[in-house]
């Protein structure tokens, strides 16, 4: 039986009202029941999992609040975990999308992005991050860390150095450690920004 919200009333008996009150019980315990320990056992209270229901829209915050949903990525196309801070900004973070490749990314709760990858540079070199319909976009750089792939013996003498970066690239130059020039350097790079 459905869970009846309006019993027991102030004029029904207990004669006549138990059963609907048994139902009402019966109906709680079953709701409380779905993902979470049973009212009778050791863990009561706590979760066995948790579930989210795919949201149509970000949910609202007030001031001191954060909301933890699933909605549709426009990313994925799948549905995603997602975080909103409290008011004023409000701001909605992603954190469960992620491309686990090289090159890839993956973006953590707090909002920072990470993209990595792998290149070669003889002398100056160039490498613009991906972007598009699922790869966002670093609208800062903090940091860029690269480390050569020495793959055999010859490739000993390599190194690379990081000359700049920005939002949209970082540009390096491969070149021989114990010689002046350029050099074919295999590397690879990670970079962390938001």
């Amino acid at each position: 039986m459905a869970y009846q919200d309006q019993i027991p009333q102030p004029i029904d008996e207990l004669k006549t009202s138990q059963n609907d009150i048994l139902n009402n019980f019966i109906a709680i315990k079953a709701a409380w029941d779905v993902n979470h320990v049973t009212f009778d056992l050791a863990n009561q209270g706590k979760h066995n999992y948790v579930t989210l229901p795919e949201q149509a829209g970000d949910p609202t915050t007030s001031t001191d609040e954060v909301a933890l949903y699933s909605k549709e990525s426009a990313l994925t196309g799948k549905a995603e975990l997602f975080i909103k801070k409290e008011t004023p900004t409000g701001d909605v973070i992603e954190f469960t999308s992620a491309i686990k490749a090289t090159p890839g990314w993956t973006r953590l709760p707090s909002g920072i992005l990470l993209k990595w990858g792998a290149a070669t540079a003889t002398g100056a070199g160039t490498i613009i991050f991906p972007v598009g319909a699922t790869i966002p976009a670093f609208t800062t750089v903090f940091s860029a860390q690269l480390t050569v792939l020495d793959a055999t013996a010859a490739d000993a003498d390599e190194a690379i150095r990081l000359t700049a970066f920005t939002a949209a690239s970082i540009s390096v130059w491969g070149s021989p450690r114990s010689t002046t020039g350029s050099k074919a350097v295999n590397f690879e790079y990670l970079v962390i920004g938001e």
